[in-house]
């Protein structure tokens, strides 16, 4: 939909002033006036739609409005007290509340919201990570993530404890500038999707190390790997627990802890078959439980019933 002269001064008046993206809510707002729901994927689209709908003005405010969450839960939890404050008031403005692990619905029941928290599994494009036996296995241990709940830190004080294992980590060079590494670790920057890919495919175990967030932060990786038939081991967190199947689909290890974490990762390179094993049944779980299409659907039944 084009945008006219005025639409594009008031977007940026108001992006200005507040930082809050304005331009799907604008550019959606005579939709929303026939939609039984509009629907937010992530906070920031949710900001404006439910600042309106709780100020009773435009036609989001006679609009069931939902929000797919990621970061709210640990931003309530952690955050400053105005930025909790802030999130509190746009919850006043949301219906219903999407989120990736079950451990949030008690932080948002702090702030009033736990009634309005649906808790649905995570989904991966199943049909791009596919398993693929002719790559060369040529990665020990293969870990890479952007995000800031990763705990390299921990992994690469395991990797020390393991000399005799290899250890291929990849995220922004800045997370690794500051650590002292030992030789065995070998560090590179982001990669590209099909690269991505291929790293999966060739390590013989994937590793996510990460430290306790409220959302279960390194999901998408972890994942992505099932989906590529991979053996995983993810640290074991209140938000991350109800994605572990312990030595049936992937394995957990401890949080904040190099010795516990290097016991898991040499006790399970020890078992070549079963890391075989455990990957053909990861494939299995994400087909039945974790795909784009699984997720999706849990969203719109919830939404069909919550507007019936």
């Amino acid at each position: 939909m084009p945008a006219s002269r005025v639409h594009v001064k008031v977007k940026n008046i108001i992006e200005h002033r507040t930082g809050v993206p304005a331009d799907l809510a604008f550019r959606g707002a005579r939709a929303a006036r026939r939609a039984d729901a509009v629907l937010a994927v992530l906070e920031d689209k949710a900001v404006l739609p439910a600042t309106l709908k709780r100020r009773g003005l435009t036609a989001y405010a006679r609009t069931h409005i939902a929000v797919v969450s990621c970061w709210w839960a640990e931003e309530l939890r952690s955050g400053s007290p105005s930025r909790r404050q802030s999130i509190a008031r746009v919850l006043q403005g949301v219906d219903r509340v999407f989120a990736f692990s079950q451990n949030q619905v008690d932080i948002f029941a702090g702030f009033g919201a736990g009634a309005k928290v649906v808790p649905i599994s995570f989904g991966v494009e199943h049909t791009k990570y596919l398993p693929d036996t002719s790559v060369e296995q040529r990665y020990q241990v293969f870990s890479g993530g952007l995000d800031a709940g990763r705990d390299f830190e921990t992994l690469v004080e395991a990797a020390r404890l393991l000399p005799h294992i290899d250890f291929n980590l990849v995220s922004h060079l800045d997370r690794f500038r500051d650590l002292d590494l030992p030789a065995n670790v070998t560090t590179s920057g982001p990669s590209d999707g099909p690269t991505h890919k291929q790293n999966l495919l060739a390590a013989q175990l994937v590793v996510v190390p990460t430290h306790d967030l409220a959302y279960p932060t390194g999901q998408s990786v972890l994942l992505e790997a099932m989906s590529s038939g991979k053996a995983c081991v993810v640290t074991e967190t209140d938000a991350m627990r109800e994605y572990i199947d312990e030595g049936v689909s992937n394995f957990g290890m401890p949080l904040h802890d190099a010795p516990g974490v290097a016991r898991v990762i040499e006790k399970l390179l020890s078992d070549p078959e079963s890391l075989i094993a455990v990957g053909r049944a990861a494939r299995e779980a994400v087909e039945a439980r974790y795909t784009f299409q699984h997720m999706w659907k849990s969203i719109a039944d919830q939404l069909a019933r919550d507007v019936r």
